[in-house]
């Protein structure tokens, strides 16, 4: 199983779908992996700093929805963490 994703994304926060590109990487394997990463909008477009601490999904390339919690967002990368499979390379 890869260990790494990097690739398009969207962040579906409930009020918005945002484009992303998402780097997310494990050290484990398994189904009860836990993961973590960055993603980080496209464009000038800032993620909202109420978003830190929320769950959201984020929506990979090949149409699966991941559960992610933001860590921190504001301008460029915001850090999220996620469980279950890790998503694979486009």
């Amino acid at each position: 199983m890869d260990k790494f994703y990097r690739g398009p994304a969207t962040l579906l926060t409930g009020a918005a779908e945002v484009p992303v590109d998402a780097a997310l990487f494990t050290e484990t394997s398994g189904a009860g992996t836990a993961w973590s990463g960055t993603i980080r909008p496209e464009g000038s477009q800032p993620l909202w700093t109420e978003l830190e601490g929320d769950t959201a999904g984020l929506r990979l390339a090949d149409g699966r929805v991941c559960r992610v919690t933001l860590l921190g967002s504001g301008f460029g990368p915001v850090e999220v963490s996620g469980e279950g499979p890790l998503p694979t390379q486009p």
